[in-house]
């Protein structure tokens, strides 16, 4: 199947490299950051950002939760959290896509009791996600349409996530 590109395999990757770029200069992105990747959508993504920075030697752990049924959006549920202890310890958690802002929302309030920081960082975030005061989110691409995305860690029903470009489902 063949999507419209949207965005490019060369505008995501840039646009991937400059923001850890910036967050490194931060100090968002340190030696002492623990990465937390949100399942499945995004290891892609996480994999194309720890590219920028293979000298770092960080913890890196997986979570798995969903908010989509298909294609809509509803409650967030968890599907995997680890049994980690947290405490006084820097977090960073990569995700494909804020779309609504349910995920950010739910783990921030997760989190933030159990670590010193909590950060997010997404791919791409839409400009209509609601991302509750005090949220910390970094993002390497910002939209401000309605479009279903499929690549770069975004599926359609499981599908095209390792397609190297965004493309739109029509």
């Amino acid at each position: 199947m063949s999507y419209p590109v949207k965005y490019s395999a060369s505008f995501v990757k840039e646009h991937i490299a400059q923001t850890v770029s910036e967050l490194r200069a931060t100090g968002v992105i340190n030696d002492r950051v623990v990465f937390l990747v949100m399942l499945n959508g995004g290891v892609w993504f996480a994999q194309h950002a720890f590219d920028c920075i293979p000298e770092i030697p960080n913890e890196v752990y997986m979570l798995k939760g969903h908010s989509y049924s298909g294609k809509q959006r509803g409650k967030f549920y968890w599907d995997y959290f680890p049994d980690l202890n947290l405490k006084e310890r820097e977090v960073l958690v990569l995700d494909d896509i804020c779309d609504s802002g349910a995920t950010v929302n739910t783990l921030y309030h997760f989190l933030q009791p159990k670590v010193a920081k909590v950060s997010f960082f997404t791919l791409l975030k839409r400009s209509f996600a609601v991302v509750e005061e005090g949220v910390e989110l970094y993002t390497c691409i910002e939209d401000d349409s309605h479009d279903f995305f499929v690549g770069c860690g975004l599926d359609d029903n499981g599908l095209y996530r390792m397609l190297p470009y965004i493309g739109i489902v029509k």
